[in-house]
């Protein structure tokens, strides 16, 4: 068989046609599964074809649960935890995902068993990333801050997952404006959320 012969796809079995070449260290995958895999797992994950059709299995599981999904809460702006607080059950979307092109992964609120709350401060004078990438100097007198959790998260498939809740830089000189105090309470939210949950022996204030 030539170099760019026809293959078969490791998971299904499906032949894969000579354009298309996703090679994962199990073998080859076809264009319709390596759609299943969730985006939050590393291919160099699937060292065997049968972790790779355990994760789709994991997949069409997760499907099942998002088309009973019934959204109660977003909390954030560009990246955002989206909660269905009648089935316990949590996701995560950035602004403006409708889900129609990566299947999000739904996860269990008993899954969640930590929580990190990072509020990044940086003074005037010093530099900051903008969300267009661009770096700004922060006015004399005022601070620049962003405000992230991380989520400790009992899978197989991945242990954490980072938010940034802010879309752009809180530019402010004053840290109980309204506006601080706006992104505060939201991280409070989420804390307070998953806190029966928790499993980490140090304390989470």
């Amino acid at each position: 068989m030539s170099l760019f012969g026809k293959k078969k796809c490791c998971a299904c079995g499906e032949t894969i046609g000579a354009f298309y070449r996703k090679k994962l260290p199990c073998g080859f995958i076809c264009e319709k599964c390596s759609h299943q895999i969730s985006p939050l797992v590393k291919y160099a994950k699937f060292t065997d074809v049968d972790k790779l059709k355990e994760h789709l299995e994991y997949r069409k599981e997760s499907s099942e649960l998002l088309e009973k999904f019934q959204i109660t809460r977003i909390i954030g702006e560009k990246e955002r935890i989206v909660i269905d607080d009648k089935n316990q059950l949590v996701l995560f979307a950035t602004e403006g995902d409708k889900w129609t092109k990566r299947q999000p992964d739904v996860i269990h609120f008993d899954q969640i068993t930590g929580f990190d709350e990072y509020i990044e401060v940086i003074d005037s004078g010093d530099y900051y990333e903008s969300s267009e990438g661009i770096e700004n100097e922060v006015p004399k007198g005022f601070v620049s801050c962003n405000f992230s959790f991380i989520l400790t998260i009992d899978s197989p498939w991945f242990s954490v997952m980072p938010i940034q809740i802010n879309r752009d830089e809180l530019i402010t000189d004053d840290i109980d404006s309204a506006e601080y105090r706006k992104y505060k309470e939201m991280l409070d939210e989420v804390k307070e959320t998953f806190r029966p949950y928790y499993r980490s022996a140090r304390k989470i204030s």
